[in-house]
């Protein structure tokens, strides 16, 4: 099997089970038994746990330039970590194991994302062609956990993570054992496709990465919200796991094209396009409550999602050094995910004042990563990122 399907392969055995674990995972913890309030924190660790773990686990990674051994030891880590949670109970022990579990778990999408991008760069394959497969098996696993749940519930759920996982560890072990690289980069100041490693942590780079985390943040009040909001407009649990679904399929759409795409508008343009696009879904999102004008917003997830995700992989693929890859990726999905915890927090508040008072306030953020787009493009770069 070529390097490609092997990635491919990855990317779906890691997000089948995030699959289960973001629409269902709640409704383990409830039978566990913890609150709300509890829920909500527990739910909030991986999200803080990945700040420090992702650019961490990184660059030891790069270090060692293993990305296969890497991966399959931290799914394995990962798989054992939540088939433990079988054997604990109460708040604080579920809340200890999934932090620590985390530290294994949060690292694989980043190092997953840095080994696609070099295998694309080297000409091996095509990233979005790669992804695809998880946003497929993604939308497998809402599907098939939605039919599944009821009596057994942390069985399916923690059962079918566990099992993405050891799948995921099993496939990277079939990876490079060394990096994918043919030989040792040898950087210098003419040689513009070398950056130093300096570049990490350059104005421009945080820019375009902070405009990255903008778009992606902006979805939060959608994650946590949209669900209560169509259902409150009338709409039946069907509707809105095919709603869901939609999004998804215009995500896996943009994926498939994305190498054309990507070729002719670029990174910055594929950001631009993501923040233009949410912007007007947010602005547009509280007053959709039938199930055309919905419909017709969720095509737009292809683009607030997908073309900012793709937008920001492929900037830092071309920005940053080839051995620090890894890094690079962890210090991105570090920007991004501390962008998203920062804006979970009064989404909600503003969401309970009122459903147009938050998503307002979303379209606020994709003007702002659209702005800082803009900054870099103008005060560091006059090119195109």
């Amino acid at each position: 099997m070529s390097l490609r399907y092997r990635v491919a392969a990855l990317f779906a055995a890691y997000f089948f089970g995030l699959g289960l674990f973001l629409p269902y995972f709640p409704l383990v913890l409830a039978e566990a038994g913890l609150s709300p309030a509890e829920i909500g924190t527990v739910l909030a660790l991986p999200l803080a746990v990945r700040l420090i773990a992702n650019p961490l686990v990184g660059a030891l990674a790069d270090r060692y330039a293993r990305p296969g051994p890497a991966l399959a030891v931290l799914s394995a880590l990962a798989a054992l970590g939540f088939a433990g949670l079988a054997a604990v109970s109460g708040f604080w022990s579920i809340a200890l194991l999934l932090a620590v579990t985390s530290l294994a778990w949060g690292p694989i999408v980043p190092l997953s994302d840095a080994l696609a991008a070099r295998v694309q760069r080297e000409g091996g394959g095509d990233y979005g062609r790669m992804r695809l497969w998880g946003s497929i098996a993604f939308i497998v696993a809402n599907i098939g956990g939605g039919a599944l749940v009821g009596a057994a519930t942390e069985l399916v759920v923690v059962g079918g993570i566990v099992a993405g996982l050891a799948v995921s560890a099993f496939v990277a072990m079939a990876l490079p054992v060394a990096s994918v690289r043919a030989a040792p980069q040898t950087a210098s100041p003419q040689d513009p496709t070398a950056p130093p490693a300096r570049t990490l942590w350059s104005p421009r780079f945080l820019l375009i990465i902070a405009a990255a985390g903008c778009v992606q943040a902006s979805h939060a009040a959608y994650y946590a919200f949209s669900a209560l909001h169509w259902s409150q407009a009338g709409l039946s649990g069907v509707w809105v796991g095919a709603f869901w679904g939609l999004g998804v399929v215009t995500e896996i759409a943009l994926f498939a094209m994305a190498g054309r795409i990507g070729a002719r508008i670029g990174p910055g343009g594929l950001l631009a396009l993501g923040a233009g696009a949410a912007i007007l879904r947010w602005v547009l999102f509280p007053y959709a409550v039938d199930p055309v004008s919905i419909a017709a917003l969720q095509v737009l997830h292809g683009l607030t999602f997908g073309a900012t995700h793709l937008g920001g992989v492929a900037f830092v693929a071309a920005s940053a050094p080839r051995h620090w890859a890894g890094a690079a990726q962890g210090v991105a999905s570090t920007v991004v995910g501390g962008l998203t915890a920062l804006a979970s927090a009064p989404a909600g508040v503003l969401y309970a004042i009122g459903p147009a008072l938050a998503f307002d306030a979303m379209a606020g953020l994709a003007a702002l990563g659209l702005v800082s787009l803009a900054l870099a493009r103008l005060a560091f770069h006059p090119a195109s990122p």
